[in-house]
């Protein structure tokens, strides 16, 4: 098992619509790929944790740096891992700038203080959990 934590900027706003395709896009291809993950969305940025089998994993970022909704990818961490922090979501999202998206399947609130790092998660859901405070502005 892999995982990778990055960050990009949208080219352009997404609003609910298309951020909506894109989840559920995102959901049918990680299902079928066997990829689970985090993703939160904010004001053009997008700071993600895409977890699975090496290969399907390095694919899909590659597939991602090269979609023209994303710009400025930057790494922050990737890594083996024993186990996945994510397993029961294809996709777990959180953009709080619209509120219509917290009905949509796979919401998860990631600012519930219960969602803390533990000490078995992965490094990258520790780092994600970490920087949402930050990448989120201070909500």
């Amino acid at each position: 098992m892999f995982e990778i934590v990055y960050t990009s900027l949208a080219t352009r706003d997404l609003g609910a619509a298309e951020l909506t395709a894109l989840l559920d896009q995102a959901r049918r291809a990680n299902q079928a790929r066997g990829i689970t993950g985090m993703m939160m969305y904010r004001k053009r940025e997008f700071l993600q944790l895409l977890e699975g089998e090496r290969a399907q994993v390095e694919a899909l970022y590659e597939r991602i740096a090269r979609d023209d909704r994303h710009q400025q990818m930057a790494k922050i961490w990737d890594g083996p891992i024993q186990e996945r922090s994510c397993g029961e979501w294809e996709m777990a999202f959180l953009a709080p700038d619209d509120a219509s998206l917290q009905s949509r399947p796979g919401y998860r609130d990631l600012m519930d203080r219960g969602l803390i790092a533990a000490s078995g998660d992965s490094v990258g859901k520790k780092l994600l959990l970490n920087l949402r405070d930050d990448f989120l502005g201070g909500r």
